[in-house]
């Protein structure tokens, strides 16, 4: 992640690069600061397009968790930046030719359309990134804040491109142009690749409902099978962008984790919990209705580790990707020794408990029954200091999957006892 990051900062600072060589006359400091910031914000403004969880190219390289923070970060760097520049900005303004002055190394246009484009995008870019920020909290669907973020930072990467090469000093210069409209192209081509694209390939392979089972009061298990084309190419532990009832180019689609094993068949299954607008009303999905899958995505895999067991936590549907593991390594008749924790709020919602009992998981309940004989409360440190072995925390590969706040609790307590981050896999599925 640290080479990554060094990658993405000499990307953000190479148009700042270009630039100071492409003139020879440098104006004074707080103006030459001014286009520093201007710069940076439009740079890491683009790389923010292609750094996110939807670009596919990007998440075969990073977790997609780190691949949305980094986008997120991007995002507030972009803010900070660009709507600081224009303060720092003195000197004689003028409109129109400027004979006198060709590389404006002593006047500021004033020109109305260049002006006009850096004004909207001046107005535009805070309210673009706080709403991307904040949208959870807002009363509107999901799939409404996507297209408004979608068409919202295509106005905004059209705007200050054109602010850039008619307002911008170094914006004017050939190579520097040729820079900025490079890389805005390449940041709308990462929107046509996500929305039409992918929505074309899914399209041409589209998928049935083949089951639907309610397993648990709040839980439902969703069997897609593909419609005479090739089977998903995935590993146990990935997940895929689902939708049901709705076209392929729909921004409707669903991260859900694969809980079936590659290994069982062309078939997929996952384990989905009643939680926002879609899964409300999963008792509305019928057997046959048309499906469409955009993946496979994530890094929660292990095919390719060497250590001597796992230990699986899980939080709620969080069991929903070990339930891949565990049925892929019996599928290929894998020895190596498996330890499962498995919170619930209440026992009713353990799922799929006869499968998982001949693995001997440690169940931990939240708001247990009267007949509940198991363990009590959350996965928290006083769990994990009973149910761990030295054994484990030594040599082990540890695999999470659950709520932010067990993740963070459950990390903790590793980092403590010495367990690199090599040795634990997390993904958080918070993709907004």
């Amino acid at each position: 992640m640290i080479r990554i990051r060094s990658i993405l900062i000499l990307l953000a600072l190479a148009p700042l690069g270009v630039s100071w060589l492409s003139v020879d006359v440098y104006r004074p400091l707080l103006i030459e600061l001014g286009s520093v910031l201007g710069i940076i914000g439009f740079s890491t403004l683009l790389i923010a397009f292609v750094v996110s969880g939807r670009t596919r190219w990007i998440t075969k390289i990073i977790n997609i968790d780190d691949s949305m923070r980094v986008h997120r970060a991007l995002g507030v760097t972009a803010l900070a930046t660009a709507f600081a520049h224009p303060f720092f900005f003195t000197g004689s303004l003028s409109g129109g030719d400027r004979p006198w002055d060709p590389t404006r190394a002593l006047t500021i246009t004033t020109d109305f359309g260049a002006m006009a484009s850096g004004i909207l995008a001046f107005a535009l870019l805070p309210s673009f990134v706080l709403l991307a920020r904040w949208h959870s909290s807002l009363e509107y669907r999901y799939e409404t804040w996507r297209w408004i973020h979608a068409i919202g930072g295509c106005a905004l990467v059209g705007l200050v491109l054109h602010h850039t090469l008619t307002a911008g000093r170094y914006g004017e210069q050939e190579t520097v142009a040729l820079l900025w409209i490079s890389g805005s192209i390449i940041a709308l081509l990462s929107i046509i690749d996500s929305r039409l694209i992918r929505g074309w390939i899914k399209y041409l392979n589209p998928w049935t409902v083949t089951q639907i089972e309610q397993v648990t009061p709040k839980q439902w298990v969703i069997t897609v099978s593909p419609d005479n084309h090739k089977p998903l190419q995935y590993k146990a532990g990935q997940f895929v962008w689902l939708t049901i009832q709705s076209n392929p180019y729909s921004m409707e689609e669903h991260p859900f984790s694969i809980s079936s094993a590659p290994a069982s068949g062309p078939n997929l299954t996952f384990l989905v919990k009643e939680l926002g607008d879609f899964t409300q009303n999963l008792n509305q999905i019928n057997v046959g209705e048309r499906a469409y899958i955009n993946g496979p995505y994530g890094h929660l895999r292990i095919d390719d580790r060497n250590e001597p067991g796992i230990v699986m936590i899980a939080g709620g549907v969080g069991i929903a990707p070990m339930l891949g593991f565990i049925r892929e390594l019996r599928h290929t008749n894998d020895s190596r020794p498996l330890h499962l924790i498995y919170g619930n709020r209440n026992e009713s919602q353990i799922a799929f408990k006869e499968e998982l009992d001949p693995i001997h998981p440690t169940y931990v309940v939240a708001e247990p029954s009267a007949n509940w004989k198991g363990l009590t409360g959350c996965i928290d440190q006083t769990v994990l200091q009973t149910d761990l072995s030295e054994e484990q925390l030594k040599a082990w590969l540890f695999v999470l999957c659950g709520p932010p706040a067990m993740l963070e609790g459950v990390e903790g307590y590793l980092r403590d006892h010495s367990v690199p981050q090599s040795r634990i896999l997390s993904e958080r599925f918070n993709f907004g």
